[in-house]
């Protein structure tokens, strides 16, 4: 059976991390020249977050054309396939008028194979991976509160000071994604990592959106020049490393859990 587009994404992903590591080690060796180190790590932290942007970009294409390569539209979910149709419809239609356009499109492609473009899922204004950006492409494929689900989760072992524990984590969840997303439909769950159940919660900013918008901000002052100074030596950028490489392993298991095709789900019974 052929590979998954976003099966076959894993050795690229390890490339692009391992790259930054390159620059990491090479500033750990560096110390001796504070000007030396200080270009390094800026450099690192620079291409990590390069690297997260072109990442979830890729990854959404993979999911993309996964869906195109197995489905039919009728067997697309219906927030992925109105995800789609919006991008093509006059925002200044009514909402009556939008949602009898989306059946009448349904209905003329639901017979034929999914050609899903990418453009509608990735329509975010080309901004920087900021939080609010993540959780707006997953919404489009139908899930919401990305932040608030993996907080308290087991993936929270990144904001403690275990090293092993957090290594064991991310090749834990590397190794079951290289599994569960080797054929299509995925057979992925969310309950791996452990989320909570905060139904009576009320939601707040988790410490991974202070994490990384902290981490864009710093990243934004550097390119920009508006600081000469190192935000970051090679050890805490390090430990951001492995909190994006995390991030980005529960960002495929979210988006492969929702692009199942729905004879998956309850909604292929209603």
């Amino acid at each position: 059976m052929n590979q998954t587009f976003i099966n076959s994404r894993f050795e690229q992903i390890e490339k692009r991390f391992n790259e930054v590591q390159l620059l990491l080690d090479l500033a750990a060796t560096s110390r001796h020249n504070l000007d030396t180190y200080q270009a390094l790590c800026r450099s690192a932290h620079v291409l990590l977050v390069s690297h997260f942007e072109g990442l979830y970009k890729e990854i959404c294409r993979d999911i993309i054309d996964d869906i195109n390569m197995h489905t039919n539209f009728f067997e697309v979910k219906k927030v992925i396939f109105n995800s789609h149709s919006e991008y093509f419809i006059n925002n200044k239609e009514s909402e009556k008028s939008i949602n009898a356009i989306k059946l009448k499109l349904f209905e003329a492609f639901k017979e034929y194979p999914s050609k899903l473009r990418v453009e509608p899922f990735l329509f975010v204004d080309n901004k920087n991976p900021a939080p609010e950006i993540i959780e707006t492409i997953l919404e489009k494929f139908g899930i919401k509160n990305f932040f608030w689900s993996i907080d308290g989760s087991d993936l929270d072992v990144v904001f403690e000071d275990q090293k092993s524990a957090i290594e064991r984590q991310k090749t834990r969840l590397l190794s079951y994604l290289k599994i569960r997303t080797a054929t299509y439909p995925f057979t992925v769950d969310r309950s791996f990592y452990n989320p909570i159940d905060k139904s009576n919660q009320s939601k707040k900013v988790t410490l991974w959106e202070d994490f990384l918008n902290n981490f864009l901000k710093e990243r934004h002052n550097i390119i920009h020049g508006n600081t000469v100074n190192n935000p970051n030596d090679n050890e805490s950028l390090s430990k951001a490393k492995i909190k994006i490489e995390i991030l980005i392993y529960a960002f495929i298991l979210n988006i492969c859990s929702a692009a199942n095709p729905i004879f998956m789900l309850s909604e292929a019974k209603s």
